[in-house]
């Protein structure tokens, strides 16, 4: 049975187990990591369901039902990682899970295999505490939330989220509080031109160069939004991330491919920022001759902010001194998207990110997604001590 004295050995267990999955989005494969922890979860009495959301993909949605008469409280975590890159950049395997230092290292182990160890044992504590709570807990491990996030969108299609009344994402935030986050929009820009050979342009149409104009368009447009200053979010931005077109030197081009990255703030509403980006392609038809754009969204997610004065959030800033020997007070916004987004466009409702995986918030410095990944051992049982602990004060 799992118990405070064994949770530092199933913790560091588990991390490495699900370290040594090789879940890469791109394609994702998560179903033998969602087959390792359902197995895991079951084991702490959970009642568990591996649900696949497509070929070799799944998410897994765990139960320890309680009286019934109070809210839920979900965890939800996420199964896939991003690809390891070059790895003559890497000192170590990046799927072996090793050991050293007081820490684990790997692909996934802070971005987020541990924060998904942690607060799955977590819940094995409050199985074998043998309390029995008011409310369910539930916790859910899901696909591709590194791309799409198919995993919490299949869960949010077929679950009303009736009765929840928070939730914990353990995303990389070096045990620090997090209560809003940035929204996305990610655009696809087609242009569309008529190839010539390159010393005869007068009877061609440029489709960069119409391209060109209608990126400053939708720059000046994006520009012209307003928005309120939030208190823990940087102000919006936009990348223009990638741009394709042509096919040779000495033609001209008749095709241009742009993507774009938007991350509006709560304030800010996603249907006029989407309507004004339609705005700023239909308008260059009036200012360039033979213009043919389109504009379409290829990925989208809601900003989410949780009330500071609410009772979740109050609920976790007091565990922080004694679990996670942090103050959590200020917390913090971030810029990236979590599933939280995916949660939000379903129901409001209270949530907080907080997991152990290195993310130095005061300097924005970021170790997931980098060569050497690592996840603190002493950040992983601080985080399962502080889950634990706000599942009994949240659940009782």
């Amino acid at each position: 049975m799992l118990d405070r004295s064994s949770v530092r050995d199933e913790v560091v267990r588990l991390t490495r187990d699900l370290v040594r999955i090789r879940s890469i989005n791109p394609p994702g494969d998560e179903l033998p990591a969602a087959e390792l922890l359902a197995q895991r979860l079951k084991g702490f009495s959970f009642e568990t369901e591996v649900v696949e959301v497509a070929k070799n993909r799944a998410n897994v949605v765990a139960l320890l039902r309680g009286r019934g008469d109070g809210p839920a409280l979900m965890f939800n975590g996420h199964l896939d990682v991003v690809p390891p890159g070059d790895l003559s950049t890497w000192s170590r395997d990046p799927f072996a899970g090793d050991v050293a230092d007081g820490k684990i290292y790997g692909r996934g182990s802070s971005d987020m295999k541990g924060g998904v160890a942690s607060m799955s044992v977590a819940g094995g504590l409050l199985a074998a505490s043998g309390e029995k709570m008011k409310g369910d807990l539930i916790i859910t491990a899901v696909s591709g939330e590194e791309s799409d996030s198919i995993g919490a969108r299949h869960y949010v299609d077929r679950n009303t989220l009736d009765g929840i009344g928070g939730i914990v994402i353990p995303e990389s935030t070096s045990l620090e509080l997090v209560i809003a986050e940035k929204g996305t929009i990610w655009l696809e820009v087609n242009t569309y031109g008529k190839t010539a050979h390159s010393t005869q342009p007068e009877i061609g149409i440029n489709a960069i160069e119409h391209m060109v104009a209608t990126i400053h368009e939708i720059k000046s447009k994006w520009e012209s939004i307003g928005y309120a200053k939030d208190p823990y979010l940087s102000p919006p931005t936009i990348n223009i991330a990638t741009i394709v077109g042509g096919v040779k030197t000495n033609s001209i081009p008749d095709r241009c491919t742009a993507t774009i990255d938007l991350r509006p703030v709560p304030s800010q509403e996603h249907p006029k920022i989407i309507r004004a980006m339609q705005e700023a392609v239909d308008g260059m038809k009036d200012k360039l001759n033979g213009f043919r754009g389109e504009i379409k969204v290829i990925n989208e997610r809601l900003p989410f902010a949780t009330d500071p004065s609410s009772d979740f959030v109050k609920m976790a800033q007091a565990l922080g001194p004694s679990t996670l020997g942090l103050p959590l007070d200020p917390p913090f916004g971030v810029n990236f998207f979590t599933d939280a987004a995916i949660f939000a466009t379903k129901r409001s409702i209270p949530t907080i990110i907080l997991g152990p995986g290195e993310y130095d918030l005061r300097r924005n410095i970021y170790l997931g997604h980098q060569p050497n990944e690592y996840v603190k051992i002493e950040n992983l049982e601080k985080a399962t001590r502080f889950y634990y602990e706000l599942s009994r004060s949240f659940l009782k």
